[in-house]
């Protein structure tokens, strides 16, 4: 506020000094006179300028850390909601919500505040042309109605073609991350053609759209530089008659020449930030989006106890994805008990894991309910549940890092508790012939070309440093090689009656090693029978 007061004030110095030249100084030949009224307006144009980088500092300041606050809030937002709404909507769409922030950064950033002040002094320099002469006045009035006039049609195109733009990339981003994840199966299937066919079409569509939307934002800066230069123009001709006339000095019009294009400035700001309001309302629009996304678990509720014992129990348990759709699981029950080793067979694996995340409380159930000890998941903030629990699943996920930050988490804290589990897994052998060891970089592209084997035991490494007091087995060992897998299985042996162990499996070794099996089929899970043949 300071730094725009003072700007604007300061702009008076240049215009009312031309005056006092041309009306007095040159006039009288006042040496002297003109040397004070240069050196002070060279004073004050000095000034404006440092006050113009301070509040460009200040506004650059705002920006970072609106983004950095509503960036790390927006994330987490999204992490925390449950699984079945995030998958409602492909990655690129969430993507291009986060990228949302990025066009309200410079919204929030202190731009519609200094917009806001700057206008008042719009109406102040009109006034101080008003004063100096009305025909002046109401000409700078004409112009600028005219460029506002203008400016609203140009802003109701953009807009139009703002909302396509934002719909065509949402749908070829998220074409590209498709294919882009299932790059192998389309080199596999030799469908590189039919692939770039239809990217081919999306990619037009967005081209299109882009440059509609460029087309459109450009107008405004291109008809504010013309509305500049007729302001100019239509100034003299109403003045420079008057000049000729005697009714007015030189003096007079060019300070209010000069005023004119000041009062243009913050009208052209205002009707800039007035365009890309219209982005940031889109913006906006995604960013509430993300907002509205709810929690995993309810306002209030209490914080899940920080030890559990590690029984588990289901209790008629149904969940279905839609309401509309038959249960992929019908009436489960089941009853763990604390560091048990549970068994259950599932041919052909449909409803495994999802019968995995409804024990970890990822997913909540369609009706019925689900224990940790006697804690009701439904009732507790079971968020921080996430590391006593620990899943295992068929295919392990590698994060860009070292191979020693995707067994620690990223947590430099845990790094030791990491290698004591390497150790424990036998995974230094496995590491030892990597040219780096522990210390070998992880990326999208080696992650791919890893032995599967290693990705799994990593990944199965990594759900052991943090001790957790009850492991879901999600057939985790099917890309073992036959060592590892045979590794793996004396592992879990040494681990049973440690911590609860359920293992969805039809391994017949690790079978027959737990306490109790089940048969999960056709939505029911049966106690199975000695002596049953996976």
């Amino acid at each position: 506020m300071v730094a725009s007061l003072a700007i604007n004030v300061l702009a008076l110095a240049l215009p009312f000094t031309l005056m006092q030249v041309y009306d007095r100084i040159i006039p009288n030949s006042s040496l002297a006179s003109l040397g004070v009224l240069v050196s002070g307006c060279t004073v004050a144009v000095v000034l404006e300028t440092l006050m113009r980088l301070s509040r460009s500092q200040i506004g650059n300041w705002m920006s970072t850390r609106f983004d950095h606050l509503s960036g790390c809030e927006a994330v987490e937002k999204i992490l925390d909601t449950p699984l079945p709404v995030f998958e409602r909507h492909g990655v690129g769409v969430h993507m291009e919500r986060l990228n949302a922030f990025n066009t309200l950064r410079s919204v929030y950033g202190g731009q519609i505040f200094q917009v806001l002040l700057d206008i008042p002094f719009a109406l102040f320099f009109i006034a101080v042309i008003g004063i100096l002469d009305w025909r002046l006045m109401a000409t700078t009035i004409g112009i600028l109605v005219i460029f506002l006039v203008c400016f609203a049609l140009f802003r109701y195109q953009f807009s139009k073609h703002r909302q396509s733009q934002v719909k065509t990339n949402d749908h070829r981003y998220n074409f590209l991350i498709e294919i882009f994840s299932g790059i192998h199966l389309v080199k596999s299937q030799a469908m590189e053609e039919q692939v770039l066919r239809r990217y081919e079409r999306l990619q037009a569509t967005a081209a299109e759209s882009n440059m509609n939307v460029s087309i459109w934002s450009a107008l405004p800066i291109h008809a504010g530089a013309f509305f500049s230069q007729l302001m100019m123009f239509a100034l003299i001709a109403v003045g420079g008659g008057q000049v000729m006339e005697g009714s007015m000095t030189i003096g007079v019009l060019t300070a209010a020449t000069l005023l004119g294009g000041r009062a243009m400035q913050p009208i052209q700001q205002a009707a800039g930030f007035w365009l890309r309001f219209s982005d940031a309302k889109i913006a906006l629009e995604q960013v509430e989006k993300i907002a509205a996304l709810p929690s995993e678990s309810a306002s209030g509720t209490p914080v899940f106890p920080a030890e559990i014992r590690g029984s588990l129990r289901l209790s008629n348990v149904t969940f279905r994805y839609r309401e509309d759709l038959s249960p992929l699981l019908e009436n489960l029950n089941l009853e763990v008990a604390p560091k048990s080793m549970v068994g259950i067979r599932c041919p052909g694996s449909r409803g495994a894991t999802t019968l995995a995340y409804l024990m970890m409380g990822i997913l909540k159930p369609s009706s019925g309910n689900v224990f940790i000890d006697e804690y009701n998941l439904a009732e507790w903030d079971h968020r921080q549940l996430h590391g006593r629990i620990e899943y295992l699943p068929q295919n392990g996920v590698l994060f860009s890092g070292t191979i020693l930050d995707n067994i620690s988490m990223f947590d430099h804290k845990l790094r030791e508790a990491a290698l004591d589990a390497a150790a424990l897994f036998d995974l230094d052998d496995q590491v030892a012939v990597l040219p780096k060891g522990y210390e070998t970089e992880v990326t999208s592209q080696s992650a791919t070309n890893l032995p599967a084997g290693l990705v799994q035991s990593i990944a199965l490494t990594r759900a052991f440093v943090v001790r957790p007091r009850i492991i879901v087995f999600d057939k985790a060992n099917v890309s073992l090689d036959q060592a590892s897998d045979r590794m793996f299985i004396e592992f879990f042996l040494r681990l049973k009656e440690r911590c609860t162990l359920i293992l969805f499996t039809d391994q017949p070794s690790l079978l027959e090693a737990c306490h109790k099996t089940y048969l999960l089929q056709d939505g029911q899970l049966v106690a199975s029978v000695p002596g049953d043949s996976p």
